[in-house]
């Protein structure tokens, strides 16, 4: 592929893709204009099932990589035979750690049909930093989390769309999204079509004429909707900000310029609007709010009491650094990419050499059976999407203050980009330290909280095994499937935006004076629910919950949702709570 030659770019990107099916390797594009006249597609595996899946389409930059569908382009034109130019997988969920990040996407003129992005990723995967944009009166719509079903849980972390016609679609009962940071602009139908996907936003920004946001009718699509901004100038006459018909949890959103603020019209009912134009402070849609401490009258925020809500972090950046000085590769300490040896020994090296950013090159397979120390100047240890093993129990400690030649501990220490091939337990990381720790785009990590040190977890299949007192943990899109309990909270403070978890076992565990905040809730049960068995659990702490779903198939759904003691006094919630108060 060779930019800004004003070739045709799409056979020589589509080799790069398919050399490498299901491999865990990053398909990098340098600086510069790469013209594409067709669908770029996911690469498929020897076996079907395991296609599409382990592929990273990664930019130099949002404003730097750009993929570009040139004016009138064949196949395009038909806004009724819509066509993408990148689309990574279909059906079922096995589409594992896919991602596309720090690029744009653009399409030019009399491309009617053009759908900038069809994206799947299941359990862990994730768009980040990308543009996609239409110029005026051009394209079908910019990102489409609806071509199939099954499409989650993922995280969209910075994504601006501009132009369109419509500029998110989500769609279909599972598995569940997450968004940080989303801007939609001059969209000539709807901002976001949302129907039958359970949606979990913090900080959408719309500006439109129309309509914001659309949760459809007759499906059983919810909206959990914070810290948002939904603008219009000169909105379209009689437009609201919110068309919705369905489930909708709102708290810290401005809805101004439209004539109508939220019009909650249910099912073809009356008309009428869920608040005025102005700033919505909390709301929810169907006056759906349950709790066993509290007396909640008449179902709404105004006598619920009052509700604190935790304080939300931004995840930090580690720097990169200079990648001539500041990063070493694994294979540098004599690692075994083969991962018939243990890599537990290399990596002790490596953290104890003074390197700042420490990698496992991509296309190899470590493995690691014994305990580390990340200590020192380290700030990154990445993966550069690499797979590894485990046998026995390895452990690696995050610890301050015993670098061996006394060098000072980094104050952020970022573990990303890595994921197990299922063999072996899971790697438990164990947070000691008053330092920050982040877990980023990473499968097959059990975390435990022992320190005094902030957490963030961000797009993570994994488990929070727990988290201590005093401790405070941030998570953004955190996937759990095992047996059992998923999440402790053991006296610290845990904020959630988008959980979604599977099989039997307590969701969250919260105890000893902690208080823990979900904003959003995708449970798939259909392994069984055990009878008496509750999906939260609460003693002597407080859980708030707001936007709860459930889908189960095989009518053995959840019988028991919160027990709560307080006191010597223990209390029960059978149905399903679509926003839960704590005490």
């Amino acid at each position: 592929a060779i930019p800004d030659d004003g070739g045709d770019d799409t056979a020589a990107i589509q080799a790069a893709l398919d050399a490498y099916p299901n491999g865990s390797r990053i398909i990098y594009l340098p600086p510069g204009l790469y013209l594409i006249r067709d669908t770029l597609k996911w690469p498929e595996a020897e076996s079907g099932g395991d296609g599409q899946a382990r592929t990273i389409l990664q930019g130099a930059g949002e404003t730097l990589s750009i993929l570009s569908l040139p004016d009138g382009t064949a196949g395009y034109g038909d806004a009724g035979q819509p066509k993408a130019l990148l689309w990574t997988g279909s059906a079922p969920a096995r589409r594992f750690r896919n991602a596309v990040r720090d690029l744009t996407i653009a399409v030019g003129a009399r491309n009617n049909g053009a759908i900038a992005m069809q994206f799947n990723a299941t359990n862990q995967g994730t768009i980040r930093n990308v543009t996609l944009r239409a110029v005026e009166g051009s394209g079908k719509v910019g990102l489409d989390l609806g071509h199939c079903d099954e499409i989650g849980p993922l995280l969209v972390r910075g994504l601006t769309v501009e132009g369109f016609e419509i500029g998110i679609s989500t769609k279909w009962p599972v598995n569940s999204n997450t968004f940080e940071y989303v801007t939609l602009r001059q969209q000539r139908r709807l901002g976001w079509w949302n129907y039958h996907q359970m949606i979990f936003v913090r900080r959408l920004i719309s500006e439109n004429r129309v309509p914001s946001l659309y949760n459809e009718k007759d499906s059983w699509g919810t909206v959990t909707l914070l810290d948002s901004h939904l603008h219009s100038y000169r909105a379209e006459r009689g437009a609201p900000a919110i068309l919705n018909q369905r489930q909708m949890y709102l708290r810290k959103v401005d809805l101004l310029g439209y004539e109508r603020a939220v019009d909650n019209d249910d099912r073809g009912r009356e008309k009428g609007d869920l608040v005025s134009p102005g700033v919505v402070v909390e709301d929810t849609s169907h006056k759906n709010l349950r709790s066993l401490f509290r007396e909640i009258s008449d179902g709404t925020f105004a006598t619920a009491g009052e509700v604190v809500h935790l304080p939300v972090k931004e995840t930090p950046a580690v720097p990169w650094g200079d990648p001539a000085k500041d990063w070493a590769s694994l294979l540098d300490f004599g690692a075994d990419p083969m991962g018939a040896n243990d890599a537990s020994e290399a990596l002790q090296m490596a953290i104890d050499s003074g390197a700042r950013n420490l990698y496992l090159p991509g296309g190899v397979n470590f493995l690691f059976g014994h305990s580390v120390e990340i200590r020192g100047p380290v700030q990154r240890i990445i993966g550069l999407e690499g797979r590894f093993t485990t046998e026995g129990t390895p452990l690696w400690r995050l610890v301050d203050g015993k670098h061996p030649q006394n060098l000072p501990d980094a104050p952020v220490v970022i573990i990303e980009r890595l994921g197990n091939e299922g063999v072996g337990p899971e790697i438990r990381v164990r947070h000691e330290s008053a330092r920050t720790l982040v877990l980023s785009s990473a499968t097959g990590f059990t975390v435990e909280g022992a320190g005094k040190g902030d957490l963030f977890l961000d797009d993570v299949s994994g488990h929070l095994d727990r988290l201590g007192s005093g401790q405070s943990a941030w998570c953004r899109q955190l996937s759990s499937g095992r047996e059992g309990r998923k999440c402790q909270n053991a006296g610290g403070n845990l904020w959630i935006l988008g959980f979604h978890a599977e099989k039997t076992g307590t969701l969250i565990e919260t105890t000893a004076g902690g208080i823990t905040e979900v904003n959003g809730v995708f449970l798939d049960s259909n392994s069984g629910w055990k009878e008496g068995e509750s999906a939260f659990s609460v003693a002597d702490a407080t859980l708030n919950l707001f936007g709860v779903n459930e889908r189960n198939f095989n009518r053995q759904p959840v019988t028991l949702w919160v027990r709560e003691r307080q006191g010597a006094e223990t209390r029960e919630l059978a149905e399903i709570p679509w926003v839960f108060l704590g005490k």
